[in-house]
């Protein structure tokens, strides 16, 4: 009996070793409430600074213009809406492959290595906009490589 224990005992610290903790993404909107511990590291990926918060109110960690749509492709959707989200994710997706963009997503996934917790932020209003925003496009990137 105490022999399958000691193995069993083995097997369980090589488990524990070898478990990574598993990170989580999280998408919100710059103007959401802020849960505490609970938001990891917050990145604003918008090609614009919000006017309406003050830089001493900046409630992200670190702004990443490149994971943002082109000027051109936010105003052709966002302004004038002159494209549907399907043709938005298309162009936006081909952006995605500049050498900025790659940057930023590898740093990402060493993120995920290191079992950080990301929260992505831009304008756009969570519940209204529901999935259609680019932020759960990165996310999408990063968790498929």
């Amino acid at each position: 009996m105490g022999y399958y224990i000691y193995y069993y005992l083995l097997d369980i610290r090589y488990i524990r070793r070898k478990q990574k903790r598993v990170m989580t993404f999280k998408v919100k909107s710059l103007k959401d409430r802020i849960e505490a511990n609970s938001n990891g590291h917050r990145i604003l990926i918008a090609r614009y600074r919000p006017r309406y918060l003050s830089k001493s109110n900046e409630n992200w960690t670190e702004w990443w213009r490149e994971l943002a749509a082109s000027k051109t492709l936010h105003k052709d959707y966002m302004k004038e809406k002159k494209i549907d989200w399907t043709e938005y994710k298309r162009r936006f997706l081909i952006e995605m492959k500049s050498v900025d963009s790659q940057k930023r997503i590898h740093e990402l996934t060493q993120f995920v290595n290191d079992g950080k917790d990301i929260t992505f932020l831009c304008h756009c209003d969570t519940v209204v906009s529901g999935n259609h925003c680019h932020r759960y496009l990165i996310r999408d990137l990063v968790e498929n490589i």
